[in-house]
């Protein structure tokens, strides 16, 4: 039994822990991912439960130390989530590629800060294998490794941008979106210039939307003063 932070079990503690992370608060997070993450290492053996435990603690372990800009310790930590992550598929059977998808693309990004281009490409394009059409990932690998050409190939299957309100995205299927001026402002050129006249016609449409729902706002202010005539 492990007994921190006023949890009485690990199931607690990593509950406990994903609600801080979502609260923002880093160095709590940091402190209470690592003592989790030690203690559920040492502990052997592991059932599937206590298993998936540490994957979701070695998981807002890394995203919170990059976060933090500890990226050397972040390399490490999620090096350690693929390892566990593997460990536990192959114990339970349970194999979530959204998930490892989404590993991995965190993992491009810890590599990329600790200027390991290389490590960071391989995660990137691991992450579209993983969720093909995963544009959010060829994205971002462009921006920050400067390899466009799964971007490129990638960006005619995504159709039109979509969106509104000054958010404009690209979208493969049910995938995770890629903002569509950051894909033109990559691409450039025509397809550039694709982008922006899609979004200009979304703008357009918004705009001779709002004057509408504002004429027929207007329609029903009463013009007379029904007070008045009910006085006299």
């Amino acid at each position: 039994m492990i007994l921190m932070f006023g949890a009485a079990d690990p199931a607690q503690a990593i509950s406990q822990l994903e609600v801080y992370y979502q609260e923002g608060k880093g160095e709590r997070v940091e402190v209470m991912a690592s003592a989790l993450v030690d203690q559920l290492i040492k502990l052997k053996p592991k059932d599937d439960t206590t298993q998936e435990i540490l994957v979701r603690a070695l998981r807002i372990l890394s995203a919170i130390l990059n976060k933090r800009g500890k990226y050397l310790q972040a390399r490490s930590t999620i090096n350690l989530l693929h390892k566990n992550r593997k460990k536990y598929s192959k114990m339970s059977g349970v194999v979530d590629n959204v998930l490892a998808a989404s590993d991995y693309h965190l993992a491009g990004f810890i590599h990329s800060n600790a200027n390991k281009k290389s490590a960071a490409k391989k995660s990137f394009l691991k992450c579209e294998k993983l969720q093909p059409g995963h544009l959010a990932a060829a994205l971002d690998m462009a921006e920050q490794c400067g390899v466009s050409k799964q971007l490129a190939k990638l960006y005619p299957i995504a159709g039109s941008v979509k969106g509104g309100n000054g958010a404009y995205i690209l979208q493969i299927g049910d995938n995770p979106p890629a903002d569509a001026r950051r894909v033109g402002n990559i691409l450039g050129g025509n397809i550039q210039t694709k982008i922006e006249t899609e979004i200009a016609v979304i703008i357009s449409q918004e705009q001779a939307a709002d004057a509408r729902m504002k004429a027929a706002v207007d329609s029903l202010v009463p013009t007379h003063d029904y007070h008045s005539y009910s006085t006299n």
